[in-house]
Parts: C-alpha cells; sequence; structure tokens
C-alpha cells in the first residue's frame, strides 16, 4: 500500500498543476518493494484563468519501483541515497499548467500567446520519521519557457486505520519571476492585441493543503482519492488572465499492483 500512496500523490500533484510537491508519502525504505502498478483514474482541476473550460480528465496510472530507478506517477527518478529514514534522488517531472487561447471565452484572452506543460529537472529529499514526513525538492524548468524555479516542501503524517489510510498534508510551493511570468504575464504587444494591460509577474509563495485517501481493497487491487487547496500568491491573482484567489483539484483512481 505504500508503494501505490507514493504513486497516487504524484500524479494529484500533477493534475493540481501549480508545482510537484502533492502529498507526500510516507513509506520507509524497507516499505519501497520493486514493482509495477496500472490503474485508470480520473481528475478535475478547475483553472484560475478567466471563463476557462474545465473539464474533467481521464488518466492512466503507471509506475514503477526500482532499487535505483522509480516511475511515480508522472515524476521519473533516480536514486543517489536511498535508506530507512533518507532518500535523495534526482528526478524530471512535468509542470502540468498550460493556457491554451481556445479554451476560454474572455475575447481578450483568446488573443493572447498559448502557454504549454514545462518540463522541469532537479533533485528531491524525503525524511521518514516517526513523527511524520518531511519533503523538499528543487526543480528548474528546461523545456525553453523561460527557465523558471519551482522550490517546494511539504510535511504530512499518515493516519492509519484498518484498511484506509488517510495522509493530510500541509506545504508551501516558491515559484520564481521567470516560471510566474511565462504562465500569468501579459507582454507588451499581447496588450496591444488583446486589450490587456501588460503584466510583469514577480515571484510568489504558494500555501498548500492535500488529503488524500487510500484504501486497499485486496492484496493487490488499491483505491485512492483526493484533494487539493491553493492559495495563490499576489504574483498570480494580480494578472489581468486570472480571476481567482485560489486553486481546487480532485482525483480518484483505482490501481493493480503486481
Amino acid at each position: 500500500m505504500s508503494v501505490i500512496r507514493s504513486r497516487s500523490a504524484s500524479l494529484l500533484a500533477l493534475i493540481a498543476g501549480f508545482g510537484l510537491s502533492g502529498a507526500v508519502s510516507a513509506q520507509s525504505a524497507d516499505e519501497r518493494a520493486p514493482g509495477w502498478s496500472l490503474g485508470v483514474g480520473a481528475a478535475w482541476a478547475p483553472s484560475p484563468y478567466r471563463n476557462y473550460d474545465n473539464k474533467a480528465l481521464p488518466l492512466p496510472v503507471v509506475s514503477y519501483e526500482g532499487k535505483s530507478f522509480y516511475f511515480r506517477g508522472t515524476s521519473a527518478g533516480y536514486k543517489l541515497l536511498s535508506t530507512r529514514t533518507d532518500e535523495l534522488s534526482i528526478l524530471v517531472s512535468p509542470f502540468a499548467n498550460r493556457f491554451r487561447h481556445q479554451d476560454t471565452d474572455d475575447a481578450r484572452l483568446r488573443q493572447l500567446s498559448n502557454r504549454n506543460i514545462s518540463g522541469m529537472a532537479g533533485v528531491a529529499w524525503r525524511h521518514t520519521a516517526d513523527w511524520g514526513v518531511i519533503s523538499t525538492s528543487a526543480q528548474k524548468e528546461f523545456t525553453g519557457h523561460g527557465g523558471g524555479t519551482l522550490l517546494d516542501a511539504g510535511y504530512s503524517y499518515p493516519l492509519r486505520k484498518g484498511a484506509v489510510t488517510f495522509i493530510p498534508t500541509v506545504g508551501v510551493a516558491r515559484s520564481n519571476s521567470a516560471l510566474n511570468d511565462y504562465y500569468y504575464g501579459v507582454s507588451g504587444r499581447e496588450a496591444l492585441r488583446s486589450g490587456l494591460s501588460a503584466y510583469h509577474a514577480d515571484s510568489g509563495t504558494a500555501p498548500y493543503v492535500n488529503l488524500m485517501a487510500i484504501y486497499r481493497l485486496s492484496p493487490s487491487w488499491v483505491a485512492s482519492g483526493g484533494m487539493r487547496y491553493t492559495i495563490l500568491p499576489d504574483a498570480v491573482t494580480d494578472s489581468p488572465m486570472v480571476s481567482a484567489d485560489h486553486t481546487r483539484s480532485f482525483f480518484v483512481s483505482l490501481s493493480h499492483v503486481f
């Protein structure tokens, strides 16, 4: 169940779309058994962009945990250090925010350029203790979208009751100006074309809360669900592209463990 907990959590983070922290895993090294899990899931994550078309998304859930390599939801990594209490790894993963002008009903936003999903690479560290789990990461964008950076730190404390495990998590994500400006800035050329005010986004800090629930249906089947609530920083909410001060996302899945 611990392996599934980590994988489901990382996919929830992707769907939240504002960082890669998500609900951190509460597993120790001796619980992270190698193997695959395959499943299906669905997510709903309303966008903060104005008048944006928000759709529930069906998603595959595919994960692998090896001695050195792992693929957890949407993140691929290599473990530099793995002990009973600590894991240090390098990883690549998507920053799953995007803006498509055809998906908004706002006439001005339809004149803006699209913003695409970004590739991120960096390092992650997790420490597991009796009092909970601390997880941190530092990543940099490498796909030509401004080279922004994202820092994340979270704390979780798993609560087990029979076949159900609840994982509440609190954390904070810090995105720099380059990353925020790519997704929420309005260039002078776009301002002339759309009628919006030109805007340059600064860096910002976004606190968040996750709650995951994992239910072991059988030795091979696990169901999970969760939600994430993020308070957006002023650098985002001040953008003329945005009409919300927070985001929410919801996720459910069913996975088979091999």
